[in-house]
């Protein structure tokens, strides 16, 4: 049996303060990970003529934008963890918001620890 992801396996990450079947062995400290994106201009234009016949274009573009942003964020924070040698990370939070034009920033941090299998 297990005593937790294997070395090779991404960290567990969670928003709450426990992983149901697991508990906390020793905490790490606290963990960041972040990611900064340029939405492509070819693209927003590509999604700004295609709204004409398809309204759901432009957020097709955005939703899988934001999508990738927020999955670099949170593989930066689970290398970081890894670094810490932590197999979770408890507390997540994740934030996002424009630092500049067409530029967005993904923020991931939260508690990183050592979990085993009850």
């Amino acid at each position: 049996m297990s005593n937790g992801p294997a070395p090779d396996k991404n960290v567990l990450l969670s928003t709450t303060d426990a992983i149901p079947g697991y508990s906390v062995v020793e905490s790490k400290g606290f963990v960041m990970g972040s990611a900064v994106m340029f939405v492509p201009y070819d693209r927003v234009i590509y999604a700004f003529v295609r709204t004409i016949w398809h309204p759901e274009a432009r957020d097709e573009l955005y939703s899988e934008f934001f999508r990738r942003l927020r999955h670099k964020a949170l593989m930066a924070i689970s290398r970081n963890a890894r670094k810490l040698g932590a197999n979770a990370v408890l507390g997540l939070k994740l934030r996002i918001w424009k630092s500049g034009y067409g530029m967005y920033e993904a923020y991931a941090y939260g508690t990183a620890v050592e979990v085993k299998k009850e």
